[in-house]
């Protein structure tokens, strides 16, 4: 399979997942517009909606490429064929993706039981490390900050209850 192939199918199934997010799962999934503030919808919406303009952009740029019987540059295109002189790009190593999927799994399920608060203080220090930054005090600072921008953005700029019990807040 020749990587536009491989590409187009990936951006195809993209495209399928980002339509079927958008008709299905957030309308399914979303709690009722309470009647104030933003609704619970538009940030999973404007986040699907963005990966849907961006697959279909792509998908284009291919389709134009093929259809003027032209090649992608290899520098334009985010997977380049091997032996191209690119030795890390498009490469997936599992160890990474794991560092950062799995905290962010763990974070979606500890926001039930221990709250928005410090599941996201805990989950940006967590985070940080796993990314290499072994600075304490910084990562400290830093998660408490992002986290009270973040929970003050939510809750009184958008108007929107952030999840789980409030144990600090």
């Amino acid at each position: 399979m020749t990587r536009i192939k491989r590409d187009s199918i990936a951006y195809l199934l993209i495209i399928g997942f980002c339509i079927l997010m958008l008709s299905w799962a957030i309308p399914a999934y979303t709690p009722a517009y309470p009647g104030y503030g933003a609704s619970a919808a538009l940030v999973p919406i404007v986040a699907v909606s963005v990966m849907l303009f961006m697959a279909a952009l792509s998908l284009l740029t291919i389709g134009i490429a093929i259809y003027t019987n032209k090649p992608l540059p290899t520098e334009e295109t985010e997977f380049p064929e091997e032996g191209s002189g690119f030795t890390q790009i498009g490469r997936v190593h599992l160890g990474h993706l794991a560092r950062i999927m799995i905290p962010s799994i763990l974070l979606v399920i500890a926001v039930e039981y221990i709250g928005y608060v410090l599941t996201s203080i805990a989950f940006l220090m967590l985070f940080q490390y796993a990314i290499g930054s072994r600075k304490w005090l910084q990562s400290i600072v830093l998660s408490i900050i992002l986290t009270a921008v973040l929970y003050i953005v939510m809750r009184y700029g958008f108007g929107v209850p952030v999840p789980g019990p409030q144990i600090l807040l």
